[in-house]
């Protein structure tokens, strides 16, 4: 292993990895991706179970490691430009959207899931009745 790099990367959560995924599909470069968290077999809370509450670990074994909080979370993305920042006001909405089918079709790629949540004449209706409660359901 090489003591030298072109690129560091810190962090391996989602935007460290696609970091270097891209740099890895685009050049030749020497990259390193650094983590602090343990590898996931070790990411377990040593206080789950016992009735107290969570007195923070630094790093949390749960939310650091590889992937993030990912590896615990519910898994669930949202694919709309109209949650989760300001991408869209620097971007545009139609770029920004390129970019989230992008990000999708590397999940997909890497084994995620297709299934897509949130479609349908169910979630419609959902829309509807949240207009009617001066709501907007995304």
């Amino acid at each position: 292993m090489s003591n030298k790099y072109d690129v560091i990367i810190v962090g391996g959560g989602p935007a460290g990895i696609f970091a270097a995924l891209e740099l890895c599909q685009a050049s030749e470069l020497s990259i390193l991706l650094l983590e602090k968290g343990r590898d996931i077999d070790e990411r377990s809370c040593p206080f789950i179970g016992q009735g107290i509450s969570c007195p923070p670990c630094s790093p949390c074994h749960l939310v650091c490691g590889l992937g993030g909080a990912g590896a615990f979370s519910d898994g669930k993305l949202t694919l709309s430009a109209e949650v989760g920042g300001r991408l869209a006001h620097y971007l545009g909405v139609e770029r920004t959207e390129q970019l989230i089918q992008y990000v999708d079709s590397v999940y997909l790629r890497f084994g995620g899931t297709d299934r897509v949540y949130g479609v349908g004449e169910e979630i419609e209706a959902l829309k509807r009745r949240a207009i009617l409660a001066d709501l907007r359901l995304i």
